[in-house]
Order: C-alpha cells, then structure tokens, then sequence
C-alpha cells in the first residue's frame, strides 16, 4: 500500500549519477490532462503548497517533490547549487509527468521553473510564479536585499540541534498550517540534515543568480503569470520596487503574460493567500484545458 502525506500520495525516484545514490520523494494527487508541478522557495519542501495543492488537485493533477535533504528526500553531500537544483527538477518532470504541464514556482523556484520550462518546451505549456527572485532583479541588488540570510541560516542549523527549530518554524513560516501538514514540517524541517540543506542551498543562491543574469534573460514564451507580494501602495513605491519592476519585466517579455499582486505584503503568498494562488493556477489551467483534453 502507497504512503500517504497531506499532500497526496507518497512515492520515490531514484538518482544514481551522482556522489550517492539517494531518493526524491514527491506526493500526487488529483487527476486530469494537465499536471501542475510545484516547486517550492529557498530551503522549503514541499509542505509550502499544504494550502494551495488541496485546491488544485479538485481540478488537475498535482505533483509536489522535496528537494535532496528537504522533507522527506534523501540528502546528498554535493553542494546545492542552482543547477544542481534545476537537474532534480527536471528529473522529476521527466519521470513524474507523462503529459502537458504547467509549473508553479515560489521566489528562488521561479528560476527554476522557467529554466526548466525553457529545457522541456515540449512538456511545459505554461508557468505560474509566486512572488519569484528574479536574476531581472540584478544579483547585487538580491545579495544586499537579503543581507541577514547567512546568519539566519546558520542559527536555523544551531536551532535543530537543541531540538528548538521545528517549533520556531511552527510560528514563523507555516503558522498557517493546521493538523497533519503542521505535524509534518515541523517533524522533517525541523532536523539537522535539513537545516544544512537550508544552509547549503543559500551559500549557492548568489551565485547561481549572477550566473542567470549573465545568461538571461531566461523567459519562455508561453503562458506566463507573475503574483507579486503587495509591499507597494502606490505608484512612487511600485517604481521603487526592484522585485515588482523584475516581475513588471518577465510579464512584459513574453506574448502571453498576466501580473497581480496580492493583498498582503507577505512573500509567501501560498500560505497568506492561498485561494489566490490556486484561482490563478486555474485560471491558467482552464485557458489551456480544451487544447490538450482531446
């Protein structure tokens, strides 16, 4: 009998090309012929989406993963760079979804969804970005935007081995999460392991940054919507805004583009504004729906 998550049902691939052979484990659930691929932000598994997949699954297929060392995968000594990111993904995509797909990425997931949209463009038929960190934004800007990470990340690995880190993330990140979703990203975020992948994926972010904006712009055309967190009022503010103008940029690159923002400030909009995220993803489902039904 499968394993089950809150998030669907449990299985594993594995990955053998690398310094070990280790497992990615992802969750699925709902049905149809489009499949939404989520993929989560900096340091976070799949527990991100614990609000929004539910919603999607009542209209599509869903299939959310945990990155090497995150929930319930496996971890791996290699650094965790962004490709070495974007290659779980798109060994996920290659193994987990048979048919047309639309990708959801969440801040440093964007890139990795549009990356991977560019690298399967026969698979992926559109993208839905949450808040994503953009290389439009400038790599330096990002760096010194998010000046504390590398303390953060350290005390988070501090915070699991005196047992206190699932608990802080219980009311910070995911204090909107109830029952059996809480119960599981407390227990596996809250590890060692975990905390280091966190540590690992952030020493590697910037980096990975400069490289996309030396070689992007990186934006397929096709369906694209960006959801950008509302910390601007009004226009002054909006045009001061690197992260919304990086996403004004990525909207207005391609044919078929769409930006909202949300009603809150909050940079995870998929646990603030969840039913704002899954009409989004239904609404691209939806415009793409009757073309790949038959």
């Amino acid at each position: 009998m499968s394993e089950r998550s809150a998030l669907g049902t449990s299985d594993h691939l594995s990955v053998a090309d690398e310094r070990q052979p280790r497992r990615l484990h992802f969750c699925t659930d709902g049905q149809g012929p489009l499949t939404v691929l989520f993929e989560a932000g900096l340091g976070k598994s799949r527990s991100t989406w614990a609000l929004v997949q539910p919603r999607v699954a009542a209209f599509a297929r869903t299939v959310v993963y945990d990155r090497a060392g995150l929930g319930r995968s496996d971890a791996t000594d290699a650094p965790r760079t962004f490709e070495a990111l974007l290659r779980d993904h798109l060994r996920v995509l290659d193994t987990v979804v048979a048919g047309p797909c639309v990708l959801v990425g969440h801040s440093y997931g964007g890139p990795i969804a549009r990356r991977a949209a560019a690298e399967r463009p026969d698979k992926v038929v559109g993208i839905v970005l949450v808040d994503e960190v953009s290389e439009a934004a400038g790599a330096d800007l990002l760096r010194r935007a998010m000046g504390g990470a590398g303390v953060l990340y350290g005390a988070q690995v501090w915070l699991a081995r005196v047992g206190l880190l699932g608990q802080a993330l219980r009311r910070t990140y995911f204090r909107a999460l109830q029952g059996t979703a809480l119960c599981e990203v407390v227990a596996e975020s809250g590890r060692v392991g975990a905390a280091r992948a966190v540590r690992s994926e952030w020493q590697n972010m910037i980096a990975g940054m400069r490289a996309l904006e030396a070689t992007g712009p990186h934006v397929p055309d096709i369906p694209l919507t960006e959801i950008t967190s509302r910390r601007s009022s009004t226009p002054e503010q909006f045009d001061r805004d690197f992260i919304f103008q990086s996403h004004k940029a990525t909207v207005d690159a391609v044919t078929d583009g769409r930006h909202v923002s949300s009603q809150s400030r909050d940079h995870y909009i998929q646990l603030a504004e969840p039913e704002l995220v899954a009409a989004e993803i239904e609404r691209t489902c939806e415009r793409l729906r009757i073309r790949y039904s038959a």
